[in-house]
């Protein structure tokens, strides 16, 4: 395993806390190719597919228009909504993959 694939995962499963700490079952997929790297359904029955992009310093790079597709096709095929998960120093970002607008986790109670 590389450094770079480490934090990365490490990131994943630092969002991963973060949702089920809002009472959500995360699902995070075994490798690294899939178009999501976590599959969430809260509560409230709303699901979401969330790619986690990550940063030691600065923002966190957007995912590929190559991506970007195929996080939106599998959480269409789904019902889910798609979500990019920004994590960096500052803390985790929630954003649409459609249309870039901030996101926040649906409330438990």
């Amino acid at each position: 395993m590389t450094n770079q694939y480490k934090y990365g995962r490490s990131k994943e499963q630092k969002v991963a806390q973060s949702l089920r700490g809002r009472g959500a079952k995360v699902q995070l997929s075994p490798g690294s190719k899939g178009a999501a790297d976590l599959n969430v359904t809260f509560p409230t029955g709303t699901k979401w597919k969330v790619q986690v992009k990550s940063t030691r310093n600065g923002n966190p790079a957007w995912p590929s228009p190559k991506d970007l597709g195929r996080l939106k096709q599998s959480s269409s095929r789904t019902g889910a909504t798609p979500v990019i998960a920004e994590v960096s120093p500052k803390g985790i970002q929630y954003k649409s993959a459609r249309s870039g607008r901030s996101l926040k986790p649906p409330k438990t109670r």
